[in-house]
This record gives structure tokens, C-alpha cells and sequence, in this order.
């Protein structure tokens, strides 16, 4: 029997601490031995927790392979696809000017029409039985001028008259009063009596010129009156005129609503729409919203591409004509208008289509690769710059707009420096680095692709406020990704 099964017996036997307790008694012996007599063999004991720490240390020391990539200096030019809606770029309805039945119509939707060429007329009986009213009311005027005008004439005759006696009642009363100055030849009474005839043919004078006055305020207010019958006769007549509606300009005619013998009216409510609609569609309109960080790129008499859905791979060139100047608050994006001349009717007003919108800037910025810069951190945005020792150094920045795969940044760099390729925060600042350049394009091809403003399938979203309440009682209820 050995010493340690006579131990385990004894302890067994004799009441004492087991196995486990007497295992533990001899590997610390064991260690207690092998410490003591270590040295003396030479023997070199390694603490586990400090080779642990020169292992660290170690590493900490070693520069950590980066994948870099320069900053470089590019002039940007790039296209969004943005949601654009087609009109006409004249579209009137036609409505009569005075209520009435429609006589003829020459025209039906589809139809071309010239500009002047007569399309419908309308039969008004109102409008005849005022006409012939206005018609009565200006022969009666004429009348009284008539009769104004022939008692101005009299008046006047009488006023000669009297002048005329009075003349020769005058010169015969001169040339008694000068014979009177002989003794016995007139008698004084006649020269009296002739003297008061001359002043009397003078008081008849004075009171045909009053009469010739108001006889000549009378015709001058029956001509004023007569002008302003022949005026509103006229007018009756010009309204007969636009009751043979004429097309305004050359169009179709994309709309009819009435046919002959319908009641039609000028309010264009309820149960009196437009007769017909005539658009023009050899020129249209094609409004776009721009966002608010394109507007400054805009000008007038860019051409434009963009393109429609009935023509898919073709795209049409148009002209920027007309700018908003203002922004929609609720989108933040300006209202642009392009002309198109629409020379084979390709295109309809009330197409959807996409436009290629050109965004430039004059001048050359920096820009890197869009992983390059690090914008999930909650502190600032900024990029991993790698100074000429090698370590890392934050650089704040502020994003611009992107180009492909790439984004302008705007901050403490210049063209030609070195950034880390994946911006991360846990590139601290100070951090040893073994830079690896990447080509550009392989840079370039690395970085995830900006995000489009394709909007095939989305809610259009324009600058007109009817429009988006629309939109939005529309789709009441539903959840929609832009």
C-alpha cells in the first residue's frame, strides 16, 4: 500500500478530511518546492498576466493597415431626376358672354382648328328684344334732337328779325332826331315814339338770344343723350358679335360639352360648362419643382432633357422659359417651367414625365469618395484625415452634393490630402496608421451611390397646394415611401 492510498484509508477510517482537502495539501507543497528549487536548476518562472500585457504593449506599437484615398478638386456637374408634369401652353375654355342656346357648332373634340376660323353660334332672345329696345330708345332721342335743333333754328330767325327792325327802326329814329334840330319840320313826340320803338326792337333782341342759348343747351344735351343710346346699341350689337364664337388661337379642340339646341351660360357653374376646350400643343409647358439647394444653377434658356413613359430610352429637349422666383414652403423647391415645341404631337399635356435636371457649379470644390466621410457619428460630421506622420486626425466638414459615388466637402483640407476611405469613429485621433492608397476609380467604385430623385411610382409632389391636399385626401389612410 502506498503513502497516499495509507493516508486516504486513514482518513477514511479515522474520520479525517478526504481526498479533495489532502489533494490541495500537496500541489501546494509541490509549488512551495518547485519555487525554491527553480532557481537553484537555473529554471525561469513567467508570470502568464505580464506576458499578457508585453503582448499589448506590443501591438499598440504596431501601425494598423488603412485603406486611403486622396481628396481631389472637381468641377460638379451631374443630373436629378425630378417629377414633371406637361401642359398646354394655352388652354381656354369657351363660354358665351350672355346666356343663350347653342344655334350651330362647326367642331368636336379632336378637331384642328385656325385662328379666327368661326366654331359655334349662340341664339340669344334677350339679348334681341334689348337690342331693338336700345334701337327704339336711340330714334326717340334722335327725335327730340330733331326737335331741339328746329327750335334752335327758329330762334335764331326771330333773333335776325328783330336785329334786322331794329336796324332800320334805329336809322330812321337817327335821322328824325337829326331833322328834329330844325324848328317845324318833325315833330318832338314823333322822335319820342321812335326812340322808345328802337329800345324796344333791342329788349326783343336780347330775348331771342336767350332763346337761342337754351335752345342750344337743349341740343347739346339731346346730342349727349343720343350718343349714349347709340352706345349702348352698340354694345348690344357687339354682344350679338361674340355670340358667333371664333377659335382665339391655332389648338384642338380637346373638349365638348354641348350640342345644338343646349342652354349655355357665362358662369361656367354647375350646369353650364364650356361649350368646348382649345388647347394649343405645338408648344407646351413642362413645370418641375427644383429643390432648394439647385436653385442657384438655374437659368434662363438651359436646354433640358427629359422624358415620358409612351417613349421609353428617348429623351426630348426643352428650354428653361420661366422661373417661379419664390419658394414653396411646404416642399421647399422652386417652380420652373420649360418650353417645348412640340413639332410632331408626340407629346400630350397631361403626360408624367422625368426630367434630367443639369446641376453645375462654376467653380471647382473638393470632394472624396461619399464612405469617406463619417456622418453617423452624433457629435459632428467630419473625415479621417491622415496627417505626414501617419496618424489620424478628425477634420470637420460640411457636406455638399454629390456627384456618383462622390460629395463635395467643404472644411480645413485641400486638394491632394489623405483620408481614410471608410470614416469611422473609432479611428481616433492620434492613431498610428499603414496608409494603403486605392485608385481613384476603385475609390470611387468602393463608395455606396448617392440616392436619385427618380419618383416612378411616388406621390407627385408639386409646388400647388390644392394639388398636394389633393394628394393627400387621396391617399388618406395610406403610408407611402418616398
Amino acid at each position: 500500500m502506498s503513502v497516499f492510498d495509507s493516508i486516504n484509508w486513514h482518513g477514511a477510517k479515522g474520520n479525517q478530511p478526504g481526498k479533495p482537502i489532502i489533494a490541495l495539501i500537496l500541489i501546494a507543497v509541490a509549488v512551495a518546492l518547485l519555487v525554491f528549487v527553480a532557481p537553484k536548476l537555473g529554471i525561469k518562472l513567467v508570470d502568464p498576466f505580464a506576458a499578457k500585457q508585453e503582448v499589448r504593449t506590443a501591438d499598440s506599437d504596431e501601425a494598423r493597415p488603412l485603406a486611403v484615398t486622396q481628396v481631389v478638386s472637381r468641377l460638379l456637374s451631374r443630373e436629378d431626376q425630378l417629377p414633371g408634369e406637361i401642359y398646354a401652353y394655352q388652354d381656354v375654355a369657351i363660354y358665351p358672354k350672355e346666356p343663350g342656346f347653342v344655334k350651330w357648332i362647326g367642331v368636336d373634340r379632336g378637331s384642328i382648328v385656325k385662328k379666327g376660323q368661326l366654331m359655334m353660334g349662340i341664339f340669344a332672345p334677350e339679348l334681341i328684344a334689348q337690342q331693338n329696345e336700345a334701337n327704339a330708345r336711340e330714334q326717340a332721342v334722335m327725335s327730340s334732337l330733331h326737335e331741339a335743333e328746329a327750335k334752335l333754328y327758329s330762334a335764331k330767325a326771330s333773333y335776325l328779325d328783330a336785329k334786322a327792325k331794329m336796324l332800320g327802326d334805329n336809322d330812321t329814329y337817327t335821322r328824325m332826331a337829326d331833322a328834329s334840330k330844325v324848328p317845324g319840320v318833325v315833330a318832338p313826340n314823333e322822335v319820342i315814339v321812335l326812340g322808345q320803338t328802337v329800345e324796344a326792337d333791342k329788349e326783343k333782341m336780347a330775348a331771342w338770344s336767350e332763346n337761342i342759348k337754351a335752345a342750344e343747351r337743349q341740343v347739346k344735351s339731346m346730342n349727349e343723350s343720343l350718343h349714349a343710346a347709340h352706345k349702348a346699341t352698340q354694345s348690344y350689337k357687339d354682344i350679338e358679335n361674340y355670340l358667333t364664337i371664333a377659335a382665339p388661337f391655332d389648338g384642338y379642340i380637346t373638349e365638348r360639352n354641348m350640342h345644338v339646341g343646349s342652354f349655355c351660360g357665362p358662369l361656367g357653374k354647375g350646369a353650364y360648362p364650356p361649350i368646348v376646350r382649345i388647347q394649343q400643343l405645338n408648344l407646351l409647358r413642362i413645370t418641375t419643382p427644383v429643390p432648394e439647394i439647385d436653385t442657384s444653377g438655374v437659368e434662363p434658356g438651359a436646354p433640358v432633357q427629359f422624358s415620358v413613359s409612351t417613349h421609353p430610352g428617348e429623351r426630348f429637349t426643352g428650354t428653361v422659359a420661366r422661373l417661379g422666383n419664390y419658394l414653396e414652403q411646404r416642399t421647399r423647391t422652386m417652380p420652373v417651367e420649360l418650353n417645348y415645341w412640340n413639332k410632331k404631337n408626340e407629346i400630350l399635356p397631361g403626360m408624367f414625365c422625368e426630367v434630367y435636371w443639369p446641376t453645375r457649379r462654376h467653380h471647382p470644390t473638393l470632394m472624396v469618395p461619399t464612405s469617406a466621410v463619417e456622418q453617423t457619428s452624433t457629435l459632428e460630421t467630419f473625415v479621417c484625415k491622415v496627417d505626414k506622420e501617419e496618424k489620424i486626425q478628425w477634420v470637420k466638414v460640411v457636406r455638399g452634393l454629390s456627384m456618383g459615388n462622390m460629395i463635395e466637402v467643404f472644411g480645413d483640407l485641400h486638394d491632394g490630402d489623405v483620408v481614410a476611405l471608410q470614416a469611422d469613429d473609432s479611428l481616433q485621433v492620434g492613431t498610428k496608421v499603414a496608409p494603403q492608397m486605392v485608385a481613384r476609380e476603385k475609390a470611387e467604385a468602393a463608395a455606396p451611390p448617392r440616392p436619385s430623385y427618380h419618383a416612378s411610382g411616388a406621390v407627385l409632389t408639386m409646388p400647388d397646394s390644392e394639388r398636394e391636399e389633393l394628394s393627400k385626401d387621396e391617399n388618406k389612410g395610406k403610408e407611402w415611401v418616398h
